[in-house]
């Protein structure tokens, strides 16, 4: 289990078997969570069930979220989530009177964590029994048979598949008709699915895992940056500057420079 705030925060999709409770603490930011996607502002909660795809859009504005994290185990032998049903959205908005006892039970579990007191275990454990239970005794769910289970199942486990085969491949040449190929789709099949599952194209998304690796080569490695591009899959510094710019903002010097 675990539980942190994070500012900013902006990630590629993505997915884990943990369940993820996210509380907007200041500022607007996008989430999306399978194929639904909302600017959020302070107040509003994010429910991701265990294998949902989601991510998180910080560029157009400073926010600040309190984010939970822990195995579906924790809650024990609650009947039916989140194998057999789901909730109707995963957002939940600061209008809703309900759901306001779960901000001051997240903020006691992070105090827990914090001071690490003795029995802190167990209480951060109740606050996440507390929290859950305010979930299910409030939020709308929709109960799956077997059939649109295992097909919800069975879509999700081809996404996770291709974003698997991305993260692993992202560093060759790669493209809506070589992936098309590799998982036997037809491309325009593979775009509208992968869209519809991710929240955006393919190209911007695979640009997104490059630049984030990038990122991270230009602040600790001392590789040139014409070496990072190639490294990171992109084919020319030209192409890497627009790539880079398009989604940070500024050109990939500028973040080497301002490294320690």
């Amino acid at each position: 289990m675990n539980i942190f705030r994070s500012q900013n925060i902006s990630f590629y999709p993505h997915f884990h078997a943990e369940i993820e409770i996210i509380y907007v603490e200041s500022g607007s930011l996008l989430i999306g969570v399978n194929e639904e996607k909302r600017q959020v502002k302070q107040g509003d909660i994010v429910i991701c069930s265990s294998s949902d795809i989601h991510y998180f859009d910080s560029r157009d504005q400073p926010s600040q979220v309190l984010i939970l994290l822990f195995k579906p185990e924790w809650i024990g032998p609650v009947k039916g989530w989140p194998q057999d049903f789901r909730f109707a959205s995963p957002f939940i908005s600061d209008k809703d009177p309900r759901f306001q006892p779960i901000k001051p039970c997240l903020d006691r579990i992070f105090q827990e964590r914090a001071d690490a007191r003795p029995g802190y275990q167990m209480l951060m454990k109740a606050g996440v029994l507390e929290v859950c239970g305010t979930l299910l005794r409030h939020l709308e769910t929709r109960r799956m048979d077997t059939g649109a289970k295992e097909k919800l199942e069975s879509r999700r486990a081809r996404i996770q598949q291709i974003l698997s085969y991305i993260e692993e491949h992202y560093q060759e040449e790669l493209n809506v008709s070589l992936m098309s190929q590799q998982f036997h789709m037809e491309p325009s099949h593979f775009s509208r699915t992968f869209k519809s599952a991710i929240g955006m194209n393919f190209k911007t998304y695979l640009n997104s895992i490059r630049v984030l690796t990038a990122e991270q080569k230009l602040l600790t490695s001392d590789l040139s940056i014409m070496e990072i591009a190639l490294e990171c899959g992109f084919t020319s510094i030209r192409t890497f500057n627009r790539v880079f710019k398009e989604l940070r903002g500024y050109i990939p010097s500028t973040l080497r420079n301002s490294a320690p």
